[in-house]
């Protein structure tokens, strides 16, 4: 077959590819039978469409193979031998669904496609890499009618008294209308709008039954485009009142059956009064034969379906720490600096506006420039790694009427200002965020030009980014319309039962699998909180901000506290340790929306890292995967103080700082490990991720004391990880370091590495989940590197000494020159703790200097793992090179066939110098970073 040989093999058992062979013979021998050929491939195509399904159905594997031997079976040319292979291969067939595609196109020609391969160049950027079963469900939702949304997400930060809630006013025409009294934000304040075709905002509660009209009209215009999506014996589009057509038997995913025409019905007679039913009632009543035709009454003058949702943060530094939740690459952001206040000038900050979240103690206005312009780089998701990055930052000015000057000289300070905070990324890629156009304001002046300008600025930058225009299912406007009212009406949680019942009372209620999906979605986006966890699937915030809220009762003063817990109130405020007596009173002293949900706060905190509950000895049996030995695990249980047994940390509330850290971090008398070092690469590590992983730690181990107080400080944790060994964890800047000692007085001690190394994991793995809320896999392994202090350093320093640790895997030693003497340090004695496993596959490679080939290449694409994106940065291809073959439709099907076609790449580019050698240590540097 001319095409036989763009069929992938890889990952494809030896004796089924041998099996398909003989089948494809067999076909080739019947040909000119007609009758017999028909029948042949009537039976594999049928197992063929079913194996790929999620809920198959085994009669028809068993009916279908039954059929076979029955009909054609031990015949001519089915031989004994013969008939057994083709057995063979129909159940490899049904277990195997790489065997399915395989044998379909190599022997009939025949690609099995599902409905996500042939929808997925309409998908949104963010959604092509879903798994398989949500890419199919995404698909057949897409295929059934989509619409172009066309949102605006406008995140306003800056410090506190900036300015940034008086912008906001001058923005939105209601707020300026109503001439509000300006007070400064204390949480997150979240305003939804809709565009004017004059460019004003309106605020969404006056316009939102025009709006979602305009969306049912836009979706209705692309459905008489597309005549062959319409019920050609009906007047009304299919989209709404007509089930859609019975699915295609190759499809890869099991779809519900649509509601009946009758039941639909039936939704709508319920719903008939309902103000939003009547418009839809009204615009689909009758299908107007061009799309000319169609006409809504829609009060002028709404700019159809665009929606801008304002986000005014809240400027005090205690609330940084939870500014992951909301930060993306879907957003346009205005940051603002008061142009009164010198880049160096210290900030004075109060109990009530919070602490730098250990980041300095003496924090100056261009340190907050940095974090919020170094959080947008790291939150504007993995296109920032290629290059392929589009402005998104508009730089604000505020307080001119305080400066000093005419207008003119008031912009070239402006500009001067920004150019000097700037200087501060020169050679980075966060400037490439910047946009060029910067602004100055008076917000005591509303009807000033320039709000308007930065309105139009706004939509301009929206207009060029991927997400516009994207498109969506527009049966998941009723859904999305749905929760829109639940909202309106002050709910700002719900149970999952109560989400299902608005689904089930749609015109068009979608699948369960459907509303995971769009649930999931809307989480990604930042409109809802959503995770489908055990513990929290059950529940849909719809109000994120109302997290922030929640946040806020944990660390704002409490009036009228109960004299009876003055103790446990003092231990909170000391050492961040929240007992039930004191979660209780700051639940009744909370709001009713927040106090009436008290009984999910605690799962909310804790899976999002800002709450912790320590271990109880009992479960201190559990290790967690890093394999230590029973007994001694049993001996740590013993030593652990039974009198802490129901309380919360709260890390972010951590103020004290430590003693002498170097008692800590270097501490005499004891067996240490080098020290560990995790490096942000972009220089920038947001402080919330250390206090996330001190709230990790919590729950694995138990926490070390000393004089009886817990050794918990502001930057640095100690715990007990086995009866003498002992965890440190402490940070500063962009470095997370981490160090084990042992006070074991055994004369031959030694590390045990595989706890080391299930440490160094459990580490590792919990940064990459928190990079990866803002970071989409496999791009996450991107942010981190893994360093090794000098071991004969005496006292361990910060960002000295320091060794990339794959440099080992190229290099049997480096040199140090952060000690008094320079000297060398060898792979052995870096490694020997915290890589040991690494290390002894690093031993013996010099076998292995010859020239690689393409067997080698099959093999280790076989073998490689999660680390296959890193394996071909370490190869020496760019992200974006790695990126644009990742989007062939082969590669991204099998992650095999990617890996194997970057190595060619490599092996093509490298020539003599891609030996097997460098091959080998090249994917040891990649599993050691990640």
């Amino acid at each position: 077959m001319d095409d036989q040989d763009e069929i992938s093999t890889l990952g494809i058992d030896p004796e089924a590819l041998e099996s398909a062979r003989v089948l494809q013979s067999v076909a080739k021998e019947i040909s000119n039978d007609e009758e017999k050929t028909s029948q042949l491939r009537l039976i594999v195509e049928t197992i063929a469409n079913e194996s790929i399904l999620e809920e198959r159905d085994y009669l028809v594997l068993t009916g279908k193979t039954r059929e076979f031997v029955n009909s054609l079976g031990f015949t001519s040319p089915f031989s004994v031998s013969k008939t057994k292979d083709i057995i063979n291969i129909l159940l490899l067939m049904w277990n195997h669904t790489n065997v399915t595609r395989y044998v379909m196109k190599s022997v009939y020609n025949v690609n099995i496609a599902s409905t996500a391969d042939e929808m997925i160049d309409q998908f949104p950027s963010d959604l092509k890499q879903l798994d398989a079963e949500s890419a199919e469900i995404f698909a057949k939702a897409l295929k059934d009618g989509s619409e172009n949304v066309r949102n605006i997400r406008l995140m306003v930060v800056g410090m506190y008294g900036v300015g940034k809630t008086s912008l906001v006013k001058n923005l939105i025409k209601d707020l300026r209308d109503e001439n509000l009294k300006i007070e400064s934000t204390e949480v997150i304040e979240l305003r939804r709008c809709q565009l004017m075709e004059n460019g004003d905002w309106c605020l969404d509660k006056y316009q939102k039954e025009a709006k979602y009209k305009c969306r049912y009209q836009d979706a209705l215009k692309k459905v008489i485009e597309q005549p062959t999506s319409m019920d050609e014996s009906s007047n009304v589009p299919s989209i709404l009142d007509a089930p859609p057509a019975e699915p295609e038997v190759n499809d890869s995913v099991p779809v519900q059956p649509t509601p009946p025409l009758e039941e639909i019905k039936k939704h709508v007679v319920e719903r008939k009064d309902d103000e939003e039913m009547k418009g839809i009632i009204n615009l689909f009543a009758k299908a107007p034969e061009t799309s000319e035709d169609i006409t809504i009454n829609i009060p002028a003058p709404v700019e159809t379906g665009i929606t801008v949702s304002v986000w005014d943060f809240a400027g005090q530094t205690l609330y940084y720490s939870t500014h992951q939740f909301f930060l993306n690459k879907r957003s346009i952001y205005l940051v603002l600096m008061d142009m009164t206040k010198k880049l160096d000038e210290c900030i004075q900050e109060d109990e009530t506006s919070g602490i730098w979240c250990g980041l300095s103690e003496e924090c100056k206005y261009l340190d907050v420039f940095k974090f919020w312009l170094n959080a947008i780089h790291m939150y504007s998701g993995y296109r920032s790694m290629t290059g392929n990055i589009k402005p998104t930052v508009i730089l604000v000015g505020t307080h001119k009427d305080k400066m000093e000057g005419s207008d003119e000289e008031k912009e070239v300070k402006k500009d001067k200002y920004f150019e000097k905070a700037l200087q501060a990324f020169r050679g980075t890629k966060i400037l490439r965020h910047i946009h060029r156009k910067k602004y100055l304001v008076n917000n005591l002046t509303s009807d000033d030009p320039v709000f308007k300008q930065i309105r139009k600025e706004i939509r301009r930058l929206a207009e060029k980014q991927e997400f516009w225009n994207e498109n969506y299912p527009v049966r998941w406007i009723q859904m999305e319309q749905s929760l829109d009212k639940l909202r309106d009406s002050g709910k700002q949680l719900l149970q999952r039962n109560e989400v299902n019942a608005e689904n089930q009372s749609n015109v068009h209620p979608v699948i369960e699998k459907e509303l995971d999906l769009f649930l999931d979605i809307q989480h990604r986006h930042g409109n809802i909180l959503y995770f489908n966890t055990d513990q929290l699937k059950h529940l849909v915030v719809l109000a994120p901000q109302w997290i922030i809220e929640v946040f806020k009762c944990f660390i704002s003063h409490i009036k009228n506290k109960d004299p009876q817990l003055s103790v446990q109130w003092s231990e909170y405020k000391k050492n961040a340790i929240l007992k039930p007596e004191i979660f209780s009173e700051i639940m009744d002293n909370a709001p009713p929306n927040i106090e009436e949900n008290r009984q999910h706060i605690m799962m909310y905190m804790e899976q999002l890292d800002v709450m912790a509950k320590p271990l109880k000895p009992e479960e201190c049996k559990e290790i967690d995967a890093l394999e230590e030995p029973e007994q001694e695990t049993s001996d740590a249980a013993e030593e652990l103080n039974v009198n802490f047994l129901d309380f919360h940390i709260v890390p972010c509330r951590l103020k004290n700082p430590p003693p002498p850290i170097v008692q800590f971090t270097s501490p005499e008398n004891c067996k240490k490990t080098p020290v560990l070092c995790f490096v942000f690469i972009d220089n920038f590590m947001p402080p919330s991720f250390f206090y996330r992983l001190v709230a990790v730690c919590i729950r694995t181990w138990p926490i070390s004391q000393q004089k009886g107080k817990n050794l918990l400080y502001n930057g640095l944790a100690v715990f007990e990880i086995r009866a003498t060994y002992r965890l440190t964890i402490w940070y500063k800047d962009h470095i997370i370091y981490a160090r084990i000692s042992s006070c074991s007085k055994e004369p031959l001690f030694e590390f045990d590495f595989k706890l080391c190394h299930g440490v160094r994991r459990k580490l590792r793995h919990s940064l990459e989940n928190f990079v990866a809320q803002s970071l989409e896999n496999p791009w996450t392994a991107r942010k981190l590197d893994e360093n090794i202090q000098c071991p004969y350093m005496k006292e361990s320093s910060y960002n000295a000494g320091m060794f990339r640790v794959k440099d080992f895997v190229y290099n049997r030693e480096l040199s140090c020159t952060a000690c008094p003497e320079q000297h060398a340090v060898g792979r052995e004695e870096a490694m020997k703790d915290w890589y040991k496993e690494a290390l002894d596959r690093m031993q013996n490679d010099d076998d292995l200097n010859r020239p690689v080939e393409e067997s080698d290449l099959t093999k280790a694409a076989k073998m490689v793992g999660k680390e296959y994106w890193m394996l071909g940065i370490e190869l020496g291809l760019t992200d974006a090179e790695m990126e644009q073959l990742n989007n062939e439709k082969e590669c991204k099907k099998n992650r095999s066939t990617f890996v194997f076609r970057y190595m060619v790449m490599w092996k093509d580019k490298e020539g003599k110098t891609a030996t097997l050698q460098n091959l080998q240590k090249a994917m040891q540097a990649a599993i050691l970073n990640h």
